[in-house]
């Protein structure tokens, strides 16, 4: 269940954004003023699509899934991350409401950041503004390229290149507990529950990757990174 941890946490919190580091102590104080520390279990959604947006979402621990609902009523995973990292930004900059969700995949700790606060900040500090452009223009950049490996490589290649990335940037191992179902999974990479299915058993049985269950273990990660570069 969701619960409130602490309020003005900033000074003492040893998991810190960049961005903070180009505060000096006035500046830091405001931004310790304008948040609170939220505690979300695993499946409890930190934004919701269609809400106002008040808050800038600090994620300090935790997985999360970046998720839009398009027209059809589809669900599609953007982007998965895991903190400390910046979610919600570009909404509270650019809209009224938030376009998308963000839901945890693990227990995650997070910081509401006040909208009003923050703004402050970015217009009076401009280290800060370079800081959390330098921010956003990364994830868009790299959000860019997700999109097009999304569409012009092959399924087997999306796959390897999601299991790489879960290895390499989510748990930095080669053996982990997959946050996702299958049915995630093909939302994940564009495809359906029994295609990811299909794909998980031919790894299998070409000795690329190990399953028990949701536990997923790299055998052959240059196998995996021959395919995800082969498209």
């Amino acid at each position: 269940m969701r619960k409130i941890i602490t309020e003005n946490p900033c000074k003492k919190c040893i998991v810190k954004s960049i961005t903070v580091y180009n505060l000096d102590e006035e500046e830091l104080g405001i931004l310790c003023k304008n948040s609170t520390e939220i505690f979300f279990e695993k499946g409890e959604r930190i934004i919701k699509q269609g809400t106002f947006t008040h808050n800038v979402v600090f994620v300090k621990s935790g997985i999360v899934k970046i998720h839009l609902t398009g027209p059809i009523k589809k669900d599609e995973i953007l982007k998965i991350m895991k903190g400390p990292v910046f979610v919600g930004v570009p909404d509270v900059f650019a809209n009224k409401i938030h376009s998308y969700s963000v839901t945890a995949l693990s227990d995650t700790t997070t910081c509401f950041i006040d909208y009003k606060g923050y703004e402050y900040l970015v217009e009076n500090n401009g280290r800060f503004a370079l800081e959390v452009i330098k921010n956003l223009s990364s994830g868009i950049v790299s959000h860019y390229k997700h999109c097009v490996y999304k569409i012009q490589k092959q399924l087997m290649a999306i796959f390897a290149d999601a299991l790489l990335y879960f290895a390499d940037h989510i748990f930095e191992k080669d053996e982990f507990l997959i946050p996702l179902t299958r049915s995630e999974f093909g939302e994940y990479i564009g495809t359906t529950r029994e295609t990811v299915t299909k794909i998980i058993r031919d790894f299998t049985k070409d000795n690329i990757i190990e399953v028990d269950g949701k536990k997923i273990k790299l055998i052959d990660k240059k196998i995996l990174q021959k395919i995800g570069k082969s498209g």
